[in-house]
């Protein structure tokens, strides 16, 4: 029986006792044996391959929990520009993709690093990409670039006012610069021609294999409730053998009705795909002030519901009914409220099976449902990497109410389950970033003074936990994958520090040096391993 050993760097199990290992011994996919001692493992298992890390640590795969795949993975279908540090080698990557494109045809990219994007103008993408319409997102989708040709189609130029919510960045004499903020990306996105079946399946391929080069070994694609569910494409890449990283798909409403007529359940599939739950949205967002909220935002409103407790609690009766579970997208304090009011009265409705039950964002909390979140077993799939985003809005917006946002050392402290997601692309799909935004309450960039209310601060290895054993917990999957114990799945990473033996500025400068599946190695940096 062919083993294989991982040794010579710490291994992080983030199994319950948090164990941290020497070495893990890996027989047909499975963790077969942990070992405190790297030379026990060697005597135990003489015939066994050796993989030596070198420097780092070792950690379970990430569970990224929620993010949406399609949208995720076009950003990268001609480039990949967060490969790039230099200026000029982003316009020789431009170059080299435009020198593909015929016949007009689009060259859209993401990932850009945003001290680059702000560098660049859209004269030297036009010089770039002669007559090709270009647009490069920044790696957190809030900012983008565009040439000349790009900006003319979507009728962008001197004359157009900003839309609300966005900026249009002008030279010295209101001259669209190209690079735009916010709302302003939305004028062209909307634009860019969809894709056909073919390409959405390579670009989902690769889109996949970004992930696994962030060290996201399983990911759970919430896109069907926004209308843009690849499961088609996830199916093909399946049923080729080349899906190469672990897919939950959730369901919009009339795939799950379609599926629970004929008995299939939620986590129906295999290893690598299975179906998820129902994805239902509650009501809007904290960006575009729709989140539904308790108290009216400053300024009026109080967001936007989408739908009622009743309409709610008849979905997902039928859902659960029909052994399928469900993920409600709540932001405002009032759509989690009601969330959970539904969620308790399936808890005592007679005849319905208890399943996994998850909030998506959880982002307003007030003190009650915290503790109605722990006491019912929801799980709370939350976005650290939004703190960044929403902290400006919300202090404007919530005022003394935005201490209820992204209280995950209350969660944890009432007993409640977290998992970690990226929301990617509306946010960075970097797992240091959403570690540190967790654990240091703000962005890397940020001084100590823009700490999100920081009492709710959590340690680095509740934060690990969350994306690791939580995530797999927010799918159903913890007794497959999650951590590095006998029996579950070998998924698991080497990174490039010791994160636990760091001061948490060194996350932003940690790097996934090899990501394994099974055991069998995905994803290399060059040079990494020996």
């Amino acid at each position: 029986m062919a083993s294989k050993i991982f040794y010579g760097a710490p291994i992080y199990t983030m199994d319950d006792e948090r164990k941290v290992a020497e070495a893990v011994v890996v027989v047909e996919g499975k963790v077969e044996y942990v070992a405190s001692d790297s030379d026990e493992a060697l005597a135990l298992y003489p015939d066994s391959e050796l993989i030596r890390i070198h420097g780092g640590c070792i950690l379970p795969g990430f569970v990224d929990a929620h993010l949406h795949l399609r949208d995720f993975s076009l950003l990268f279908r001609d480039l990949d520009l967060s490969q790039f540090r230099e200026k000029q080698e982003v316009l020789d990557g431009v170059h080299r993709a435009a020198a593909k494109k015929k016949g007009g045809k689009w060259l859209a990219a993401g990932g850009l690093a945003n001290p680059l994007l702000e560098s660049l103008s859209r004269q030297e993408l036009d010089q770039a990409a002669p007559g090709v319409p270009v647009l490069l997102h920044s790696g957190d989708m809030h900012s983008a670039v565009a040439s000349s040709v790009a900006l003319l189609k979507a009728g962008i130029d001197e004359t157009r006012a900003d839309p609300m919510g966005g900026r249009i960045e002008r030279d010295a004499a209101g001259i669209p610069s190209g690079v735009l903020r916010e709302r302003a990306v939305e004028i062209l996105t909307r634009i860019v021609p969809e894709d056909k079946a073919r390409r959405v399946d390579v670009a989902l391929e690769r889109g996949i294999h970004k992930l696994l080069s962030c060290g996201i070994t399983t990911f759970c694609d919430c896109s069907a409730g926004l209308g843009q569910n690849p499961m088609k494409s996830l199916v093909r890449l399946a049923g080729r053998g080349r899906l190469p990283a672990r897919g939950v798909m959730m369901l919009g409403e009339g795939d799950a009705a379609k599926l629970g007529d004929v008995g299939i359940p939620s986590l129906f599939g295999d290893a690598r795909l299975r179906i998820g739950g129902l994805k239902v949205i509650m009501d809007g967002s904290l960006g575009s002030l729709t989140g539904h909220m308790s108290k009216p935002y400053v300024g009026g409103g109080f967001g936007m519901l989408l739908m009622s407790e009743e309409e709610l609690y008849t979905l997902l009766k039928k859902s659960y009914s029909n052994r399928i579970w469900a993920a409600v997208h709540c932001i405002g304090d009032k759509a989690n409220e009601i969330a959970l009011n539904v969620f308790q009265k399936l808890e005592r409705e007679r005849g319905v099976p208890s399943l996994l039950q998850r909030i998506e964002h959880a982002k307003s909390l007030k003190d009650e449902d915290i503790e109605r979140v722990a006491s019912l077993g929801v799980i709370a799939v939350v976005n650290p990497n939004h703190i960044p985003i929403d902290r400006e809005k919300a202090i404007r917006h919530l005022g003394p109410d935005a201490r209820l946002l992204y209280r995950f050392r209350s969660l944890i402290a009432a007993g409640a389950q977290i998992a970690f997601a990226s929301d990617a692309p509306v946010a960075s799909v970097n797992p240091f970033h959403i570690l540190y935004c967790a654990v240091e309450r703000k962005d890397f960039r940020d001084g100590p003074e823009l700490r999100f209310y920081p009492k709710e601060k959590i340690s680095l290895a509740d934060a690990v936990r969350a994306y690791t054993i939580g995530g797999a917990t927010a799918l159903g999957l913890e007794k497959e994958i999650g951590s590095l114990e006998p029996g579950k799945t070998a998924d698991l990473i080497h990174v490039s520090k010791d994160i636990f033996q760091q001061d948490t500025a060194a996350l932003s400068e940690t790097e996934v040096m090899a990501t394994y599946l099974e055991g069998m190695q995905a994803y290399s940096r060059a040079g990494s391993e020996k």
